[in-house]
């Protein structure tokens, strides 16, 4: 896949089949508008994104919403998926400016070359978000391209949606984002010494310290997850919140990781929370709180075969071992 950071490093390519938009969280909608662009087989499946996200622009006394992929894991899915193209434009107040129908002469058809473009039905560009499906359809009919509306995924009669990820993930759904986005929820850290607490229940934990990189960071609790170190995929059970037992204050998050006796202080590590086993609990004894434990770690070996994961999935980003 080629990676093009800017307009002017773009070369035109013919018969190009584009798509739009923020792309956070790669979900089940996104994924299905870019399956019906591979299944067209034209010249360059092209997908067009933004940095900084344009909120940070036309909204400058407001925050972007937390990020649920920062732009390295997108760029890996892209790839993934198949595009061939990936061109992200710098969102500046110019930008901001550019109607609706200049975007698509002078951006999409002069210098992208497209011939057919693929939106969702409530798919909005130029100044003010002022085009849309319907203008693009018009636009289309004038300037002699395609408009591919591709039907958005519905769950329990809801559209999927980058937002609707981020309120599951912030109400403590892990499970719903999972669903949702048909991966899980990555959050990556450097593994540094903690207090050791794990280690001395018969428990020894990796404790992350989170990349400051926008990422959301969800609601405390205890999940079954996924540890990915060194290449490899490993079964955890991971902890996200305070520790009352132990009267700590501050959010940590820890992950102990199933099987898995290795050295990985100092090192980078994602953790892939898939299901939420329990709410972050107050225990009357270590004691209680390390028989707990051993009960979480069954648990979340067992929710996470039930979802398909294990050494002998079918399915590359859910098969534990060499990813």
């Amino acid at each position: 896949m080629e990676v093009i950071r800017g307009l002017e490093n773009v070369k035109t390519e013919t018969d190009s089949a584009v798509t739009v938009g923020s792309f956070d969280g790669m979900h089940l909608g996104h994924r299905r508008i870019l399956r019906r662009m591979k299944e067209c087989n034209h010249n360059s499946l092209t997908v067009i994104t933004f940095d900084p996200h344009p909120r940070l622009i036309v909204e400058p006394y407001g925050e972007p919403p937390p990020l649920l992929t920062t732009f390295k894991e997108r760029i890996r899915l892209f790839e993934e998926l198949g595009v061939d193209r990936l061109i992200i434009i710098r969102f500046d107040e110019e930008f901001a400016r550019i109607t609706a129908e200049d975007f698509v002469k002078t951006i999409l058809l002069d210098k992208i070359g497209m011939s057919h473009i693929f939106i969702g039905p409530r798919h909005g560009f130029g100044a003010g978000r002022e085009g849309n499906a319907t203008k693009l359809i018009d636009m289309a009919k004038q300037l002699g391209f395609d408009v591919v509306v591709v039907p958005p995924v519905i769950r329990n009669g809801k559209f999927v949606s980058s937002s609707r990820i981020r309120k599951c993930l912030l109400n403590g759904d892990v499970l719903s984002s999972f669903r949702f986005m048909s991966r899980p929820f990555y959050l990556t850290g450097k593994v540094v010494v903690g207090e050791k607490r794990g280690k001395e229940l018969g428990f020894p934990t990796a404790n992350l310290k989170l990349d400051k990189n926008g990422k959301l960071t969800p609601k405390s609790g205890v999940f079954a997850s996924v540890a990915e170190v060194n290449g490899e995929r490993f079964p955890s059970v991971t902890h996200y919140g305070t520790r009352p037992t132990f009267q700590s204050a501050d959010p940590v998050m820890e992950t102990h990781i199933i099987d898995f006796s290795a050295d990985v202080y100092g090192k980078t590590i994602a953790v892939g929370l898939v299901e939420q086993l329990r709410s972050v609990e107050l225990f009357d004894s270590p004691k209680k709180l390390t028989t707990q434990i051993s009960l979480d770690r069954s648990n979340a070996y067992v929710r996470l075969i039930e979802k398909g994961f294990g050494p002998h999935s079918s399915i590359p980003e859910r098969r534990f071992g060499r990813i």
